[in-house]
């Protein structure tokens, strides 16, 4: 049966130039990464075959190539240089061939990223586990599904719904719920997650999840009002984004920390954990790309 080191075998062949700083991030924190590459492993090989491991390499590679290549032009632009949001809609996230490999390295950049591992350990021990019995989870954006996946296998009692904007995406995490045994309490749809009514009830969810989103909207300020909005008085908010970070989809450019805790005290909601850690920055570069993450809770 196929576990986490099998997406680093792939890596060691299809992706030899990445391999090494993978692996290093993957065994300084094994027992954190495996809990969520184990399970994704027989997943991705129940509902893709054996070729998903090459698969998912090869679309990591393309992801980091793609990101190194933006912060370069970030660096001398001066500024985030993003494409129309028409055109990011139907040439990315629309687009099959490009958001399948994009939604292997989505996920595989939690255990193989330095910058993004501790957003990891956030995510199961500061939002998963202190969620109340029987909560309802609400995860916007959730590309890949594989998070809300994880919910549902750490915590057999809570009941979990997903929404993203991308066909291509929602299949994929349709794909994987398939094979994961939690049909009967999780689901994908395809929604804009901003278009949720905000006159419907309030306080609908005990437990919602925003990860790296923020950064794909030409304004991010109403996603912390729909957080706010569907956020039970007992529940918790997984937040995560990007700053100075740029890619061929990130819209919003976040400077500061600061900004972000702002929007979210606006909105009603106060920061109760916060991490963020710096990835690698171009040599003598003017940005340090950053990963934050969040857990927030009502005021």
């Amino acid at each position: 049966m196929p576990n986490g080191r099998t997406f680093l075998r792939s890596l060691e062949t299809k992706a030899k130039m990445l391999a090494s700083s993978a692996r290093a991030t993957f065994e300084a924190n094994e027992a954190l990464c495996s809990w969520l590459l184990d399970p994704l492993a027989r997943w991705a090989e129940a509902a893709y075959g054996d070729r998903v491991f090459d698969d998912a390499a090869k679309g990591y590679a393309r992801y980091c190539l793609s990101v190194w290549k933006s912060q370069q032009v970030y660096e001398q632009a001066g500024r985030y240089t993003p494409e129309k949001m028409p055109d990011l809609i139907s040439e990315v996230y629309e687009d099959e061939g490009y958001m399948v490999p994009y939604m292997w390295a989505a996920i595989l950049i939690y255990p193989f990223w330095p910058s993004m591992v501790n957003h990891l350990a956030m995510y199961r021990d500061d939002f998963l586990k202190v969620l109340l019995p029987g909560a309802n989870v609400l995860e916007l954006a959730c590309g890949h599904g594989v998070l809300s996946l994880l919910a549902a296998e750490t915590r057999p009692d809570i009941q979990v719904k997903g929404f993203d904007i991308s066909p291509p995406a929602t299949a994929v995490a349709n794909r994987l719920l398939a094979v994961s045994g939690h049909g009967d309490r999780v689901t994908f749809e395809v929604k804009d997650a901003l278009k949720l009514n905000l006159t419907e009830s309030r306080a609908t969810y005990q437990g919602i999840i925003a990860a790296m989103l923020a950064e794909h909207l030409e304004d991010p300020s109403p996603l912390f009002k729909v957080l706010a909005h569907h956020l039970a008085d007992d529940g918790f908010v997984f937040f995560s984004t990007a700053l100075e970070s740029a890619q061929r989809d990130h819209t919003y450019e976040f400077h500061h920390e600061s900004e972000l805790v702002k929007m979210a005290e606006e909105a009603g909601l106060r920061v109760t954990r916060l991490v963020c850690d710096a990835g690698i920055p171009v040599p003598g570069g003017r940005f340090l790309p950053r990963a934050l993450g969040m857990v927030l809770r009502r005021r």
